[in-house]
Order: C-alpha cells, then structure tokens, then sequence
C-alpha cells in the first residue's frame, strides 16, 4: 500500500496511507427554516424484522420512512414524502445477531412491522428514520445503513459475472437496490450499438440477468443504472462498468464480453495441461516484485516487453532469448527459492493506460511538457526540448548526488509531476478485482491482457517458479460517483464499512474501507480469488491488509481453495497458500466488530502472518519512524553503537531482549514453543507479546519488503558512520542468514540480494522507476539518485544528507556479486535438509533448542541447534543427526562451549565464497565464530544410526 504512517501500536508495521479519489456523501441535509434535521446515518437495519438505533432524544413514537422518488423531508412540525413504517422499541436481538453487530448490540432495538415485499420496496429508495415527541412532531431524524437487511433478503451464492451458454453470453449482476438497469453494447470504437433489457425487472434475488448473442464476444459493454443513492440524495440514472468485469477497454472504461474459459486464443501454447503440484507450506520461500521493477530497466528485454508480463517469457525455453531478469530468477531458482510474489497485478485505478497520456522516463521531455504545466517543468521546456527524462536525471545526479532537483519534477500541490502521469504505482488501489492491469499489457484495449498475463504465468513455470499475487479486498480506491468507483454505485452503501454515526466511508486502511463481515463482499473475495486460482493458476495469494478481514471469511476462502483438485479443476487447491498483513488496528482493532485475521486469532488455521516481531528484533524499529538510534539485534546495538547510541546497561537489556524476539522467530514464531528468557525465566513463546503461530507456516519471516526502507538503506542510517564496506555487506548478509535458516517461510524483497536501494525512501509507492529500478547487471546502484521524494521525506532530508555524506558507503559492483553468491549459499544450505523446515509446531517443539540464553548469556550470540537424533520420535533426515547454527553479530570474533562435538562445518560453509566463515570451527564442544558471521554446522549419521545429539530440553514441559 502507499503512503506510510507509523501507528503507536507495539511490533506493528507501518501503514500506508494513500492518496485515493474518495467523494464522501453529504451525510447531512440542512435546509433553512428546519429544526430538526436528516443527521448523520446511525439507524442500521440490520434485518427484515430489526433496527437498530440510539436517537439520543427523548421519543413516544418512532417510524422508517422510505421513498422511490427520494421525495422524505423533515420539517419543524412534521415529515413529508415516502411511506411509513411503524418502529416498536424495546425489541431484542437473537443470539446471531448480537455477535454479528456486537459493536452496537447495547444500543436501542426495535422490531420494524414490515413484509417482505415492502422491505424490498424500501431498499430500492430513500431510507430515513424518524422520532416523534408525545406531539408526534419530529424531535430526531437519521440516515438508514441498510447492510444487514440486504443480507437478510438478497444473498445470493449462484454464479454471478459472465457465461457462455448454448451460443450466448450470460451475464449476472447482483444489484438488489437497483430500480432499474440494462447493459449497453458497444463497438471498439466505443459506439453504442445496442441496449439490452433484463430478463426479469427487479427480480427478487437481486440479481438481474441477460442473454446476449454470442455474435456480441468481444464487445464492450456498460451498465445502465437508475437508483437512489446516498451520496446526493437522489435518483440517480448513470452508466458503469461491471464490477465482476474480467476484461476492460483502455483505463477501464468499459467491460469487454469474454470467453475465458474456452477461447484458445487467449490462452497459451500448453495451457490446459499444466499442471503444478504445489510443494508443502513449509517448504516455501517467497521473493516479492514489482511488475515494473523487474524489467523497465532490463534492457536484455525488447523494449516493447519492458515493464510488462512479457518480460517473464524471456527465460531462455524454447529457443527465446534468456533476459538479465529471467537469468537472475532462474540463479535464485535453482539455489532453491520457490516462489515469486507479485504486487498486484489487477486492474489498478492510479495507472494510466494510454501511451499517450503518459510520461515515463525513457519519453522525451518535450511529451512532459506538454502533459503537464507544472512549473518546475515548462519553466525548462526550452532547455531539455527532445532530451530523455532519463539522461536529465542520471546527469542531475552525476553532478550532485544529493540534488533534489529530480524529485522536485516528480509531484506538485497544484499541478501533476511525474509521479501523477507516468506508468508507475505499487498498485494498491484496486479498480476492478478480476481483470488484469492493462498497463501491464502491450496492448491495454481488450483481451490481449487475459493471454500475456497467462504467458507469464507459463514461463515462470517453465522455469520452476511459483507465482503469488498480491491482493487487495480490504479498500476500494474511491466511493460515490467517482469516475473510478464501481462496487458503491453498483449497491450503494453496501459493501463498503460505515461509521456507526455518521455513516461515512471508514478509511483507516488509507481508502475507503470495506466490509467483508457482509455476506456478499465474502462472496466477491472467495469468489475472485477462486476465480484467479482456476483461471490463471496462480499458486499462492497475499491478502493486503488482512486484519480488516473476519477470520472466518479467510477460513472460508481456504475451504473453498482446497476443493480444486489437479483432476478436475488443474489446480493443486489443497497446497495453494494463503498470507497476509494481520496487523491490528483502525475501526475494527481489538475484535471490535468480529474476530480479525489478526496475528493473535490466526493460530492454527496454517495461513501466514507477516513477523514484524522477528523483523524488529534483527534490525531495530524502522530509521524513519525512529531515527538513528533505532539499532538492532544484528546492526550493531550494544556491540558496536553508532554515534547517537552507546554501550549502556540499559542497550545491553535492550539488546537481550532483541535476541528473545529473534529466537522465537527463529522457531516460526510459535506462542506455545518453551524456552529460556534473559532473566533465565521458562517462558512460552507468547510472552512480551512475541509469538502468534501454531505451527511455523503461519509465520512469514522477513526483514523488507516493498515497504519502508529498504533493508540496505535502513542499516546504513542505523551503522556507525566509519564501518567498512565490507562489514557492511557481512551486516547485510547475516540479516538475511537469520531469515533463511529460522523455520517457518522466509520472505525477502526482490534485490535484497544485491544490496537494493531506493536512495533511502521510505514510500516509494509512488516514485516511479527512477529510483524503483533494479539492476540486474549489478553496475549500477540505487544509493546515489539524488534525494528521494520529498512527500513522504521531507522531515528527514537533513538527516539522510548527512547520511549520505558522512557514511562509508561506496557500493561496487563486486559487493553486490558478493552478496548475491552469499544468498544463494544460504538458500542452498536452506534446501539442503528438511530440517531447516519443519512442518509442524510439535515437530519445532521436540527438534529446536536455544543455548547461550539466559541472564549470563554471551551479547550477540545466538546459538540454535534442530535434533534428528535418537531423542526425536521419527528421523526425517538420513544424513544428519542434526544441525547447529551460530549467529555471531558482533564485530569481534567470540567463541564459547556450546557442548556438543563431533561437528563439521556445512559442506556449503566450508566451500564458501566468503573466505571469513570458513574459519568456523568447533573442538571439542567449543565452538569459535568469526565476526558478523552466521555459521551453520552439521552432525552426520554415522552407521545409519541416529546419534545423541541434544533436542529441546524443555520440550517435556510443553
């Protein structure tokens, strides 16, 4: 998401706060001469027979009025137009639905004297409770959440979006409220060339249904609407996409009628055989990616492919030619990574599609001038004429490389800057859920996205690769009449959470918010995110902001995943997995509403959670929200402080307890997992709030993604200023060791393993390629392009300059080479045993133990040992009775009796590129670590037989 901002919540990661096209309604209709007026919309029928509703007045009589013609006022003495009916107070709420509204279940009920029939009437118009003094004169007025009424009455779990049947076109659009509706036929030239009328008006499932010749594929169509809508008081009569559209013209203005089920020109060579079977949870590693990042500046890759799902299909099969990209994937690959994750590839609202509406920085400067008239532009219009963006930027900061002169032309209060009109977003404002990014495509108008997508899917398989999409459910980008609103003008007031007073679109994730606790925003999200499995094989699903999701739904969504099967569906259902955000925080915090897909509530339901606590503990809270002086575990608090913080008592507790958090993480962040803290207190995992999972495939360990600095640039505002660069590449690569060799599901941003940079900013969601490029060549990097955007870094310009001037970086060629050889040891000793991944938390139990813990421990050193010997219950590895592997982060060598001998250094440790490791040694139970090393040891099988090697010592006690 977009737009961070840090929230004073313990462990939790930032938020990102996007700028989105959000209209909220006028929730208040003042007109002159009134006294009471239509306030705030705090009346919530909740189902065909209860309202729920505090008036905050003194009242005799209560009614819901309602209106087709939108014709209610309120006056002093009385209320004109609609249609009463009678509110009795005091009623009650059943069992359900005081959980289902358990947020306003202490609020005043009343049981609503109306039929079916007139329900539905109702919904279809104006919608106004009213309370009445002894004098029956108005005395309070509200607006009406209808959410639980509609499902009460409309839900629907048949097919809904597009069939092709017996030689025509089926399609299906859930619109109870609607009072009218009919799709409009157009030609590619965007024509109208017919209207089609429902088969049944107003029909009583909601969901309004037509037949169109097949002769129509490929057409483009729109829904004609007429309805009441809130935002404006009114009927409304208007034209809007589908919100179930599965291709669309250009930006999204149409829908296009497509066969994607059947048309084989939409499909790639072989597609219908593939078949993936999905390796286990645990077995797992996911490396995050930009569509744009992995290949706009990739130029192994024709330049029409730049940037686009074709990119991927440069992967050297098949005769095509093998991209720097693709060749760097494919490294990663063989050294054992499973799986690339995607930021979304849906239809995105903030992306311009047409070419010729966009700049980007390969465009001559003179199209930049021309599509904008921000000053800082034309005011050098004549100066840079034909000029590339691109040679002006890498001139501006060969020249200076802290100007800020490049981001000067990327955004403007007044008028729009690079970042408003060229092809990059991190994409976190979705438009429509099914239906590609067309800027991703070579040709955005129409189906050729559907087949390009699906081209990419094939080659990444081809290639051994998993694909993970990113997906956003909990917002939409904007609400009312909005040109890039649909689900709101759709059913308005339905699928989006409201507040309980005021009736205003909540927006805490950054964007209007959604409400999955309704039964058919469910059904949209289990229903999508199936559809993305079946039709595009896509092997994995991130949930962004997860927690603003029920547990339930994400329970349900699982279900119906494991119900596709290779035999009949292609899809390995069973083993697709599912990961999110659970943060905890907004209108929903704390349960409010329902049980979250939080951190805490997901324990064994065996979907991941993203591990702020292990990110933390090796690296310190983030240097943006924090500063310098937010050093961790592994950059250099208490052992080598840099020069705001210092070796104190207080940085030593500190840094202790940095250790406790990596630890746990270390065992896939189990709540139930023993072990011995600092104070030399036996503790589960939970304590201090730290572990949440059950089992290790709920914990997505990481250290960076998209989000925030990136891990190199966090570390180089956190080291000591005079740190070599060679020790700054060790501090790199002993973060990423942490992650790699812990159980559960290492997750790392894409050129983490090779140094990436974003010159240090913190938000880049909206930086475009300038400073979002990765360079696989490894000649370039990220460290020196000038100062990054000043919206989201402004407050510490001065700091990231001093930064930059005072610090001993100078990255080089050969440091990124070391470092991508070093993590690609890591994956290989990762995959090299089933130890490094355990399925189970009972297995971690038995098999994982921490020594030098404890209040007498060694500072920096942790030292963790994973049993396949005699102790354990089954032996899962015939090779090794078990594993030791030593975190050294300090910057002196340390050595100490770890007790157990007979240990070779891992055969990938000891033929190390890295000349330093090698020099791990153990003898006779004393184990010596080089400084800012992770070293990794193993006991071999001798005879077949497995060997005392130690497991968890408090194991027992669990």
């Amino acid at each position: 998401m977009k737009t961070f901002k840090l929230l004073p919540l313990l462990f939790i990661t930032s938020v990102l706060i996007i700028s989105c096209g959000t209209t909220q309604p006028d929730i208040t209709d003042d007109s002159e001469d009134m006294d009471v007026s239509i306030s705030g919309a705090a009346a919530h029928w909740i189902s065909g027979d209860r309202l729920i509703w505090d008036s905050e007045t003194s009242a005799s009589y209560y009614e819901l009025r309602y209106s087709s013609d939108a014709d209610i006022d309120v006056h002093q003495t009385e209320v004109t137009g609609g249609t009463a009916i009678e509110l009795m107070p005091d009623a009650v709420l059943d069992t359900y639905q005081s959980d289902k509204f358990r947020h306003i279940a202490d609020r005043p009920v009343f049981d609503v004297d109306a039929n079916e029939e007139t329900v539905k009437e109702a919904l279809r118009g104006q919608l106004i409770a009213v309370a009445y003094n002894d004098d029956h004169q108005p005395v309070a007025a509200t607006k009406v959440q209808p959410h639980g009424v509609i499902d009460d009455f409309y839900t629907y779990d048949g097919d809904l979006g597009l069939t092709y049947v017996d030689g025509q076109i089926e399609l299906k659009i859930w619109a109870p409220t609607a009072q009218e509706l009919a799709i409009n036929i157009y030609m590619d030239d965007k024509s109208l060339v017919r209207t089609v009328e429902p088969e049944v008006e107003r029909p009583e499932t909601g969901v309004w249904t037509f037949f169109v010749d097949e002769e129509f594929d490929r057409h483009f169509y729109r829904l004609d609407m007429t309805l009441y809508h809130p935002e404006n008081g009114e009927i409304n009569e208007f034209e809007v996409t589908d919100p179930f559209s599965i291709s669309l013209s250009t930006d999204s203005r149409y829908s296009q009628f497509v066969n994607i089920e059947n048309d084989m020109d939409l499909k790639p060579a072989g597609w219908d055989d593939i078949r993936k079977e999905l390796p286990a949870a645990t077995d797992i590693s996911l490396y995050e990616a930009h569509m744009r990042d992995f290949s706009i500046g990739d130029f192994t890759v024709p330049e029409e492919h730049r940037g686009t799902y074709m990119a991927f299909t440069h992967n050297g099969v098949h005769g095509r030619n093998l991209s720097d990209g693709m060749s760097h994937l494919i490294d990663l690959q063989t050294s054992g990574l499973t799986h690339l994750h995607l930021l979304p590839v849906n239809d995105i609202a903030t992306i311009i599609e047409d070419e010729d509406q966009r700049v980007d920085l390969d465009d001559p400067f003179s199209k930049f001038c021309e599509l904008t008239d921000h000053e800082k532009v034309q005011a050098n219009c004549d100066r840079y004429g034909d000029t590339p963006i691109r040679e002006i930027f890498e001139e501006l900061a060969a020249n200076d490389p802290l100007t800020k002169e490049i981001q000067a032309y990327m955004h403007s209060p007044d008028h729009p800057g690079l970042s408003d009109i060229d092809g990059f977003n991190w994409g976190y404002d979705p438009f429509h859920f099914d239906a590609p990014e067309g800027s991703y495509s070579t040709d955005p108008d129409g189906a050729q996205r559907i087949l390009e997508l699906r081209e990419m899917v094939k080659a990444l398989h081809e290639v051994g690769l998993n694909i993970v999409v990113d997906v956003v459910y909990n917002h939409t980008h904007a609400v009312g009449f909005h040109d890039k609103s649909v689900l709101d003008q759709v059913v308005p007031w339905y699928y989006h959470r409201l507040d309980t007073n005021t009736g205003e679109v909540e927006t805490s994730t950054c964007c209007p918010n959604t409400a999955a606790e309704f039964n058919m925003k469910e059904k949209l999200i289990i229903d999508s995110v199936v559809f993305w499995a079946k039709q595009y094989k896509i092997d994995s699903f991130r949930f962004d902001l997860m927690g603003h999701h029920p547990r339930y739904v994400m329970e349900n969504l699982q279900e119906e995943l494991s119900k596709l099967t290779l035999e009949e569906d292609g899809v390995d259902g069973e083993n697709i997995f599912i990961y999110g955000e659970g943060w905890n925080f907004g209108e929903v915090a704390d349960d409010r509403i329902f049980i979250q897909a939080t951190q805490f509530n997901m324990g064994g339901t065996g979907i991941g959670n993203f591990n702020d606590r292990i990110r933390d503990g090796i690296k310190g809270p983030f240097y943006a929200g924090n500063g310098r002086s937010a050093q961790g575990f592994a950059n250099g608090l208490y052992l080598f402080p840099n020069e705001v913080n210092e070796a104190s008592d207080e940085a030593r507790h500190e840094l202790l307890g940095m250790a406790d958090r990596v630890r746990v993480g270390m065992t896939g962040n189990l709540s139930t997992y023993r072990y011995e803290n600092r104070f030399g207190e036996t503790v589960l995992g939970e304590n201090e709030g730290i572990g949440y999972a059950i089992d290790p495939q709920e914990s997505i360990n990481y250290i960076d993604k998209h989000d925030n600095e990136t891990l190199w640039d966090d570390a180089q505002a956190k080291l000591p200023f005079d740190f070599s660069m060679d020790d700054r590449v060790r501090v790199h690569m002993l973060k990423n060791a942490i992650i790699n060799f812990g159980q559960g599901i290492p997750f790392y941003q894409l050129g983490t393993d090779m140094l990436r940079s974003k010159s240090m900013d913190r938000n880049s969601y909206q930086s475009g390629d300038w400073f979002n490029t990765v360079d696989f060549t490894m000649e370039s990097h990220n460290w020196e392009l000038g100062m990054p955007p000043a919206w989201d870094n402004r407050e510490r310009w001065d700091d990231i300059e001093e930064i930059k001037r005072e610090a001993n970086v100078d990255v080089q060629q050969e440091h990124m080479e070391l470092a991508h050889a070093l993590f690609k040891e890591q994956l290989q000793i990762r995959y090299s045993s089933p130890l490094f991944r355990l399925a189970t938390g009972d297995d971690v139990h038995e098999r994982v133990a921490f020594h030098n813990t404890g209040a007498d421990q060694i500072p920096g050193i942790i030292a963790k040992t994973i049993s396949d010997g005699a102790c354990v219950d089954e032996q899962i590895d015939p090779y090794l009775d078990g594993i030791v592997i030593i975190v050294n982060s300090d910057n002196q060598e340390q050595t100490f009796d770890l007790g157990i001998s007979g240990l070779n250094l891992h055969n990938v440790h000891a033929e190390s590129i890295d000349q330093t490791v090698r020099q791990s040694v153990e003898q006779n139970g004393v184990v010596t670590i080089p400084a800012l090393t992770t070293a990794v040891f193993v006991n071999p099988t001798e005879d077949e037989k497995p060997g005392d090697f130690p497991c968890n010592p408090y194991n027992s006690e669990y």
